[in-house]
């Protein structure tokens, strides 16, 4: 009888060799063929376009005419810098003293601004007659640079018409035309101040003025 007792558990179903072989092949078949798929979907046509451009850089530079535009030079140094013509004979207490100087762009330049810096003592000179100097500076138009181009309405770079400053003072900026038009008129009147000591009587000295240019692009 106990050969013959049955606990009501059915026996493990066992899957048979082959089945199992041809489940995983198709598991793996599935996979191949979602690659595939996956690898397709990233090709596309290609072309391209190029360009190229070529740059050249502006250029800006200045020149000076100390004999009303008949000579233009560049004096890009202390060193070489343009000598005005300022009367040769000795100053005394009180007088005056003029001189001009034009500036424009070269030919092919930019337009720009004109900065006066303020005057140095030149190498040699005397710093006490130096000190004893009060300019002003205005640009003009037309005319000769003498006392009748400090008038109250004139355009002044230096000083006013009621001012006279020292020769260490920078004056304000202006305008200059591209490509060597409309040349900038400076004139400069040099006064020695009526307290000048009498001590500086034969002594000599010079001031370097800087016009420093920047351009407007």
């Amino acid at each position: 009888m106990a050969g013959n007792f049955r606990t009501g558990i059915k026996p493990r179903t066992t899957i048979k060799p082959r089945t199992a072989l041809l489940r995983v092949r198709a598991l793996l078949a599935g996979g191949l063929v979602l690659g595939v798929g996956a690898t397709m979907t990233l090709a596309a046509w290609n072309d391209s376009e190029f360009s190229t451009g070529t740059f050249s850089a502006s250029s800006f530079a200045l020149q000076s005419s100390t004999d009303s535009g008949g000579t233009w030079q560049e004096h890009a140094t202390s060193a070489t810098a343009a000598t005005m013509a300022f009367d040769a004979a000795g100053m005394s207490p009180g007088s005056v003293n003029y001189a001009a100087i034009w500036v424009r762009t070269t030919s092919g330049s930019l337009s720009g601004t004109l900065a006066l810096q303020g005057g140095q003592l030149a190498q040699g000179g005397d710093a006490a007659l130096f000190a004893a100097f009060d300019y002003r500076v205005v640009r003009y138009s037309s005319g000769s640079c003498d006392a009748g181009q400090f008038g109250a309405g004139s355009s002044y770079i230096v000083g006013s018409s009621s001012s006279k400053l020292a020769l260490g003072t920078a004056g304000s900026s202006t305008a200059v035309a591209a490509n060597a038009a409309s040349p900038v008129q400076l004139c400069f009147e040099i006064t020695m101040k009526t307290t000048a000591d009498n001590s500086l009587q034969g002594t000599s000295s010079g001031a370097v003025w800087e016009i420093q240019g920047t351009s407007d692009s």
